[in-house]
This record gives C-alpha cells, sequence and structure tokens, in this order.
C-alpha cells in the first residue's frame, strides 16, 4: 500500500504523525492528515486550494481551535485512528477511480472530503471543499485553465520510482 503513495504523500502522513504528536496524541486521525496537507504547502492538496481561494491559514485556524489537546505521551509505532485508515482507504479508491497508479495528496485531500462526518467534514464543506470541487480543480489544472508552476506528486513519483 505504502509503495503507491507519492513521495509527497508519504511526508503528508509522516507530518500527519508529527503533527499528532505535538498536539499530544498517541495516534493519527483525519485533523492530523488535514494539518499535515495544509503544513505541506507545496503538495498538489494545498496548491489547489489555495490557487481556488481557500486560505489555508484560516483552515489551520479553525481546525486547532476545534481540536482538543491531548493528553498522551508520544510513543513508538503511532497508529492510525479507523477514521484516518478509512479515509487513506477511500484516498485509493480515488485513484483506482481514476485509473492512476501513483496515490498523491490530491487523493489524500479526495478522501477527507469524502469522509464527511465530524471536524474535517465541517470545515472542508464550510469553506466549499467537496469531492467534485477538488475533481474540477485538478480537471483545471490538466486543462491549463488553472496554473500550476511546479511538478505534480505524480511526475516526480514517476521519475523517482523508474
Amino acid at each position: 500500500m505504502w509503495k503507491q503513495l507519492t513521495q509527497k504523500a508519504r511526508k503528508a502522513v509522516f507530518l500527519a504523525v508529527e503533527e499528532a504528536g505535538k498536539l499530544g496524541y498517541s495516534h493519527v486521525a483525519p485533523e492530523h492528515l488535514l494539518l499535515a496537507l495544509i503544513r505541506e504547502e507545496d503538495c498538489v492538496a494545498a496548491k489547489i486550494m489555495e490557487r481556488s481561494g481557500v486560505d489555508l491559514g484560516t483552515v489551520r485556524v479553525e481546525l486547532m481551535e476545534r481540536l482538543s489537546r491531548g493528553t498522551e505521551a508520544l510513543g513508538e509505532g503511532m497508529q492510525l485512528t479507523a477514521e484516518a485508515k478509512h479515509v487513506i482507504d477511500l484516498a485509493f479508491d480515488e485513484g483506482r477511480r481514476g485509473n492512476e497508479e501513483w496515490i498523491g495528496t490530491e487523493h489524500l485531500l479526495m478522501g477527507l472530503a469524502r469522509e464527511r462526518h465530524g471536524v474535517v467534514g465541517e470545515i472542508l464543506t464550510a469553506h466549499g471543499i467537496d469531492p467534485e470541487w477538488i475533481r474540477s480543480q485538478l480537471r483545471n489544472i490538466q486543462a491549463g485553465t488553472l496554473p500550476f508552476e511546479s511538478e505534480s506528486d505524480i511526475s516526480q513519483a514517476a521519475s523517482q520510482s523508474a
């Protein structure tokens, strides 16, 4: 499973672990995945949101205000919650739907958007981020109508795995 994640998607998962630890959690939840995507400003997911008028700083503040502070000590082997695993499963489902070889940060964002329950779903919905919106942004990038300056996660992963 992890082999199919692009370098930036893997980094986002590792950043989610870091975010969870900094907040006092011993598990990674969808909220931590969203914080990681926002933190990794050079990833496709963050750029899609930013280029479409979503203020990442505002989303981060809203998310932090809604998260309670954990009280657990950071330990080795931090696990994904069932909800976070489901988000990653949804990301892989999106990749399969598009017949894509690699799962990038845009797929992780899609997984978060498809999981409508909880804090992340409420925040994404409040900012107009839903699966169809993300798909339209990806189509705009592919058509060249939404400017995109850097390589996508997918092309970077393809060149690195060769």
